[in-house]
Order: structure tokens, then C-alpha cells, then sequence
């Protein structure tokens, strides 16, 4: 008996392993989530150069169809000079999720970026050949061991020089980290993506050899229930005299963080009314984070904005087309100063505006 019972929680534990790296479940599970992300520029030194910082907004819109598979839609805009700046999404982003693995759409020429003396319409038309999904994250990979995304070979000519090159990108995961947040601490699953475009040299009968021209290694932090919490890419020196051209030039890193607090918005309840209600937000006062609810009487569009007490906007929390339903969202404040602020909820057919206090 002691020994089935051994067994069985042996069992057990690994089942919650597998469980806990299935890939879906490091995603948000409501569409309508929002990230807020600080996204700051690393010299060649990869010092970060705070004072050229700029912000991102992501939304998980939508799961549709995409290219044959189930995807996961994130809107994104960045560049922008503040979190609460006005202004349309620019990107969307695309997630699949199988299993212990995340798909991800990709499109090489946004990673890449352009290289001086060898962006001619042969090249980025290779490049744009990559576009399709690719298994990039693998979240039961062993620890520290490499796994290739893809890799694909072709020769360019430019004047009269042709280029043998190769693009390809691994992947490695690393121990799970602490991560520290705007929102406070997480366990997180550590990658490496690197991305390379490199040099085939060829000396028969040896197999060709690749003399790298870029790599770009990008370290991304995930947590689960949250997604992407933290991304590092590191600037890169590039010297392209090795292939026939005296050029060199240093690529940018980036450092890609959350800031002002992550917003989810959840269904709450299987009881679905006509009414339309903006409920006090609980609790309140609060410090730093507050629960706001509110029931939507018919699908359509949703609006939900905070401001401040002489009335400036200070953040828009929902923003688009919401189902029929009951929905609580939690609002971080951790970058606000204290102070009452306003709520409102705006529908085609209801509007209404609740007070509430932040101490700090």
C-alpha cells in the first residue's frame, strides 16, 4: 500500500509539471488584456539611455483564424511619449499555442532590419519567404540545451558579387527566474531567441562553414497568466568588410519592461443581464490597486477611461467592442499620484461616472 501510494504521487507531481508548462497558460485567457510596457534604447556599451525611453500598449483583441492556425491577436502601438497617449495601433502580433509549445508568426524583415549594401530585392525577397508560423517557444525543452527554429540557405548576387548566405534561429531555455515588476515579482520561464544571418564560406569536400555577419540574441522573460513580462535584445556590432564590403555600423539593443501596471478584464459571471451598472470600485481607498466591475446589457461598443480631478484623462482602460456580460478590470496606480480620481463608463445607451481615492 505504501509503495502504490509512492507511486501514485510520484505521478502526481509529474502531471502537475507537465500541467504547469502547458504553453496556453503562460497567455491571458480573456481577450480584452491589456500590457503597458516601458520600452528603452541600449547604446553599443548596452547602457540603457533612459532619456530616449518611449511606451508600448498591447491588447489581446481577438482569437481568429489566421494563416491555418487558432491565433492568439495582439494589437500593439509604440513610440509613444507617454502610456495614456492617444493614438491608433500601429502592429498586431499572432500566437498559436499546441501543447507545451507557442507558435508565433514571423516576419524576418521586422527582426533583421535593414543592412546597408545588401538590401536588394533578391534579399528581402528571401526574407519575406520566412513569413509563416514557427514553434518558438518550447516550454518542456531541457534546460540549457539549443533547438533550432529554422534555417534556410540561398546565394544573392549584388553588381557582380554573389553571396552564399544563411538565416536561421535558435532557441534555448534557460532556469525559470524571479523577474521584478512595476506589479511586483513572478517566476518566469527564461529564452533565448537568436537570430542569425551569416557568411558561407566552402572548401570541398567539407560541408560549408558560417561566418556570422548578424546575430541578434533576444533574452524574453514569461510569466504565467501574464505573458511577456520583461525582453532584452542587446546592441550588436556588425562589420561587413569579411564579405566585400568596408562597412561597419553598430545595431541599437532594447530593453523592453512593464511599467504602470498590467490591466486584465475578466468575465465574472455566468448570469447575464439586460442592465447596463458601474459599480463602486472596492476597495476604496486604495493603494495601489483597485477592482472596478461594471455589466454591459448589450454586445457593443465599451469605453472606460479615468481621470483625474480637474479632469484630464489620464488613462482609457477600455477601448472597443465588448459581449453582453459582467466584467471587473484591475486598475494599478502604482505611477499616479494620490489623489481622487473619476471613472467613467461609456456605451451607446449608458453612461455613468463614479469617484474614487488613491492614498499612497
Amino acid at each position: 500500500m505504501k509503495k502504490q501510494l509512492f507511486i501514485f504521487l510520484i505521478l502526481l507531481s509529474v502531471s502537475g509539471i507537465v500541467y504547469s508548462q502547458n504553453a496556453s497558460t503562460y497567455f491571458p485567457s480573456n481577450t480584452g488584456y491589456k500590457w503597458f510596457y516601458k520600452n528603452t534604447p541600449l547604446d553599443s556599451l548596452n547602457n540603457p539611455q533612459t532619456e530616449l525611453s518611449t511606451y508600448q500598449v498591447d491588447s489581446f483583441y481577438a482569437v481568429v483564424n489566421y494563416q491555418g492556425l487558432s491565433s492568439s491577436s495582439v494589437l500593439s502601438k509604440s513610440g509613444l511619449t507617454s502610456i495614456n497617449q492617444n493614438s491608433p495601433y500601429t502592429d498586431t502580433a499572432h500566437y498559436n499555442f499546441q501543447s507545451t509549445n507557442a507558435f508565433y508568426y514571423l516576419n524576418v524583415l521586422s527582426i533583421i532590419g535593414s543592412i546597408p549594401g545588401i538590401d536588394s530585392i533578391a534579399f528581402v525577397s528571401f526574407l519575406r519567404s520566412f513569413e509563416t508560423w514557427y514553434n518558438v517557444y518550447r516550454f518542456s525543452q531541457n534546460v540549457n540545451t539549443n533547438y533550432t527554429i529554422f534555417s534556410r540557405d540561398t546565394t544573392i548576387t549584388i553588381d557582380t558579387l554573389t553571396l552564399p548566405l544563411r538565416l536561421s534561429a535558435t532557441g534555448k531555455r534557460f532556469n525559470d527566474v524571479n523577474v521584478s515588476t512595476v506589479n511586483g515579482t513572478y517566476l518566469a520561464k527564461k529564452f533565448l531567441i537568436s537570430f542569425s544571418l551569416s557568411y558561407l564560406i566552402t572548401i570541398p569536400p567539407f560541408p560549408p562553414v558560417a561566418i556570422p555577419i548578424v546575430v541578434r540574441p533576444d533574452t524574453t522573460y514569461i510569466a504565467s497568466g501574464l505573458w511577456v513580462i520583461k525582453d532584452v535584445i542587446p546592441s550588436v556590432n556588425v562589420d561587413l568588410s569579411a564579405i566585400g564590403f568596408p562597412v561597419s555600423f553598430s545595431i541599437p539593443g532594447s530593453l523592453k519592461e512593464l511599467t504602470a501596471g498590467t490591466i486584465g478584464i475578466n468575465s465574472v459571471s455566468n448570469l447575464i443581464s439586460d442592465e447596463y451598472s458601474l459599480n463602486q470600485n472596492y476597495p476604496n481607498p486604495f493603494n495601489p490597486n483597485t477592482i472596478i466591475n461594471y455589466n454591459i446589457g448589450k454586445t457593443g461598443f465599451v469605453k472606460l477611461t479615468v481621470y483625474n480631478s480637474i479632469g484630464k484623462e489620464m488613462s482609457v482602460l477600455v477601448n472597443g467592442k465588448q459581449d453582453k456580460g459582467n466584467y471587473e478590470i484591475n486598475f494599478i496606480a502604482d505611477n499616479y499620484p494620490a489623489g481622487l480620481y473619476f471613472y467613467k463608463l461609456e456605451t451607446d445607451a449608458f453612461t455613468s461616472t463614479k469617484k474614487m481615492l488613491l492614498l499612497k
